[in-house]
């Protein structure tokens, strides 16, 4: 197939659709390709790329993860659930017409420049059942999270180990009921899968390298995540914010040291925040036990930082996943951490026919900053076909390098993602902005 005006959508996920909508609205013609039987991507539960889990809900509200031109219901909990998170991505596609232009069952297996006179001149795409198609440009929209990082430490114990990808429900992939549970991790997986395993299993044990700061879905019966929207949009200082919002903290669930805890080594934001409600009250009726590193494991023993050895008899590893992707020259220069070099994760420094949406951890909904993202890299399309002053100036902004963001995050790979999604979309609005004042004056 040859079709060098057509540009291709890599995953039907969250962020594919976005994609696939914002191009097909600027009448770019586009097509998806996703390797699953149907479109949700992450939130397909029950599918082979799916990493929720039977309990999985929004850590983020509704009003600040849902595309910027399609509410979720007002029906619906401030918080939805991994089963309506896939119903509101249907109903989307269903609103826009996209299901018409996903491939389905199209798994890639690799993807090479095509060359014209010594330049690269589009991209050939080979699929998994050995078709090529050839595509004007890619965006790759598959996520960040398919391959499982699991610490070396877990390859010397003797039970059952396996990363909370896997992990489905407390019967599955291992029953954990009258079990001890040993949970690795304190991010939002790691928080949840362990309160989630102290009503089950016999005693779960709960190990992070370093304590980190809790805050509850809600405040007062309002998403805490909107009342610090407010903050931000008064434009108040982070110092004050971080005062405000801590003082929340300590009249709803408590501050960490108010429940035994050591204080966190990181500021408020600096690491991405665990929002749980009831974390702290497992630990305190006796169900979920706080401990710290694993040195080593003895067997079915585990062995902690502060000398405390505790018989375990399963290991789940809520530890983060690494960064893939495919092998293109034009992704190969990595920064730290092996993330490809992108201007702000999403637009390759130079190359017009090339683009990432969704490769961000935001400290808040993602849904409505991809379509931010994409409807950048349409108009960055319309600029390279109509006009030369729109592409020129994009150009111009990409080496422009950002203000220093005034949260300096934790150096972890699990942060290497991490931005701040107010100033991060109000310079995506700035750049779309830009991009239509230049664009009314393409011709025609």
């Amino acid at each position: 197939m040859n079709n060098l005006s057509k540009w291709c959508v890599i995953g039907a996920g969250p962020s594919g659709l976005t994609a696939l909508k914002n191009l097909l609205q600027c009448n770019i013609q586009a097509e998806c390709l996703e390797r699953e039987d149907d479109l949700g991507g992450n939130w397909y539960f029950g599918s082979s790329t799916s990493r929720v889990f039977e309990s999985t809900r929004l850590i983020s509200s509704k009003s600040l993860t849902e595309f910027t031109d399609f509410p979720m219901p007002r029906e619906w909990p401030a918080y939805p659930d991994h089963r309506q998170c896939l119903d509101y991505l249907h109903r989307y596609s269903g609103h826009f017409g996209l299901r018409d232009h996903i491939l389905f069952q199209k798994s890639v297996a690799r993807i090479t420049p095509l060359q014209h006179d010594r330049r690269r001149k589009g991209w050939c795409v080979e699929l998994e059942d050995g078709t090529t198609r050839n595509y004007a440009g890619l965006i790759f929209a598959s996520g960040h999270n398919h391959e499982p990082r699991i610490p070396d430490i877990v390859s010397t114990f003797s039970g059952p180990v396996f990363h909370a990808a896997d992990y489905k429900s407390p019967d599955v992939p291992y029953t954990l009921k009258n079990r001890r549970v040993l949970v690795i991790g304190g991010g939002n997986s790691g928080c949840d899968i362990a309160v989630e395993s102290s009503h089950h299993a016999a005693t779960t044990f709960h190990s992070t390298r370093r304590s980190y700061h809790v805050l509850p879905r809600l405040f007062m019966g309002r998403p805490s995540d909107l009342r610090g929207e407010r903050l931000l949009k008064m434009g108040m200082p982070l110092w004050l914010r971080r005062a405000i919002s801590r003082r929340a903290i300590a009249r709803t669930i408590g501050l960490p040291e108010e429940h035994g805890l050591p204080y966190p080594d990181h500021n408020l934001w600096e690491t991405h925040p665990v929002i749980n409600e009831n974390l702290y009250k497992r630990i305190y009726c006796g169900a979920l036990h706080p401990v710290p590193d694993v040195t080593q494991f003895e067997g079915n023993t585990a062995v902690f930082t502060d000398g405390r050895h505790e018989h375990i008899d399963v290991v789940i590893a809520a530890t983060g996943y690494k960064l893939t992707f495919p092998s293109i020259s034009a992704l190969e220069q990595k920064t730290k951490h092996s993330i490809p070099k992108l201007f702000m994760h999403f637009l390759h420094p130079e190359d017009n026919d090339l683009a990432v949406v969704g490769m961000i951890q935001p400290d808040s909904g993602q849904w409505g900053i991809t379509d931010l993202q994409s409807q950048v890299i349409a108009r960055m399309i319309l600029a390279d076909r109509t006009t030369s002053q729109a592409k020129i100036w994009l150009r111009k902004q990409r080496q422009i390098l950002p203000r220093e963001c005034s949260i300096q995050y934790v150096d972890s790979p699990r942060h290497a993602l991490e931005v701040e999604h107010f100033s991060y979309s109000k310079r995506l609005k700035k750049l779309i902005d830009g991009m239509n004042r230049r664009l009314r004056h393409a011709p025609v």
